[in-house]
């Protein structure tokens, strides 16, 4: 997948484990900030597109954040703050607040399901086994029953499900309790077992 940003193709591996990517920015490190889009882009714009339902909007919300998400590390936050910083559900929440302010500031008109981007990851819902045609027959379903989730639950799903965030940061992200946030992913999951029992997908879940 091209990043947007730089043109080039992304290269998530070019994070390292021990790399602290916001001290990096922080300190403008040459390419860090690159880095940080390499590794986030993607996951960030399927959370906006599973709220938003729209690829443009959500690719506007996602680089809006990221640009605010460069002023706040280069020039608003110093290194120890940068280093205390969960940067995943740091990120994951700003492009939320974007996506939620275009949700009121454009109502209904976002609900437009379109599928045209997709890295690849559907979750722990498609069966391993089956002809090619028969999981792409399953993913086209998987896609039209979240797509057709309230946003709330379409969400949780992507957040827990496709990102496999654990609740911990879900609870930093979305601003919530992790005790009553499970309660919600396992409601936001039922309602996505019963479209897929509907559609007739087989799900690991």
């Amino acid at each position: 997948m091209k990043n947007s940003w730089t043109g080039g193709e992304a290269a998530y591996a070019a994070e390292t484990v021990e790399e602290n990517l916001a001290v990096s920015v922080c300190r403008r490190e040459a390419g860090a900030f690159e880095r940080l889009i390499d590794r986030f882009e993607a996951p960030l714009f399927n959370y906006a597109h599973g709220l938003l339902q729209n690829p443009m909007d959500a690719q506007e919300a996602v680089q809006d954040a990221l640009m605010g998400v460069h002023r706040m590390l280069s020039q608003r936050y110093d290194e120890e703050r940068c280093a205390a910083l969960a940067l995943r559900p740091w990120l994951f929440r700003a492009v939320r607040n974007r996506c939620l302010n275009k949700r009121r500031s454009k109502g209904r008109s976002l609900e437009r399901p379109l599928q045209e981007f997709d890295d690849g990851r559907i979750g722990p819902f498609v069966k391993a086994a089956g002809s090619d045609f028969e999981r792409q027959e399953e993913i086209k379903m998987l896609r039209e029953a979240i797509s057709g989730l309230p946003v709330e639950a379409r969400e949780l799903i992507v957040l827990r499900f496709i990102e496999e965030m654990p609740y911990a940061e879900i609870a930093r992200t979305v601003g919530s309790r992790e005790a009553p946030l499970r309660g919600k992913v396992f409601r936001a999951l039922k309602l996505l077992r019963e479209a897929l029992e509907r559609k007739g997908v087989t799900h690991a879940m």
